[in-house]
């Protein structure tokens, strides 16, 4: 959650919303996540990565624009934050399914080398 975290605040401070410092941070995030982790806890990588990028979008958003989302926009935000957040889930998740292929291909070359 640090990378993500990190690349939402340089965003922010840069400009309005998340961009590509945001972009880059979660996809090397996720991807460092899952080249840690143990097959086991692959799964976890995965599930968690769409959420930790939704939750971080939606933390640093709303602490820095607090006063923007009141009632009503409060939902339209939360719905902006998804969609315009889908991108980066995707490029995270794929980034995790990268790093767990390579991970089987070289543990098996070594298996059997």
């Amino acid at each position: 959650m640090g990378l993500p975290l990190v690349g939402a605040v340089v965003d922010e401070l840069s400009g309005p919303g998340t961009g590509i410092a945001f972009a880059v941070c979660a996809v090397l995030g996720t991807g460092l996540a899952a080249g840690l982790s143990t097959r086991r806890g692959w799964w976890w990588v995965l599930a968690a990565s769409p959420l930790v990028v939704l939750g971080v979008t939606a933390a640093v958003e709303f602490s820095a624009n607090s006063e923007k989302y009141r009632g009503n926009a409060l939902a339209t935000g939360s719905a902006k934050w998804v969609v315009h957040g889908f991108p980066v889930m995707a490029q995270a998740a794929a980034a995790a399914l990268l790093v767990m292929v390579a991970r089987v291909v070289v543990d098996r070359r070594r298996q059997h080398g």
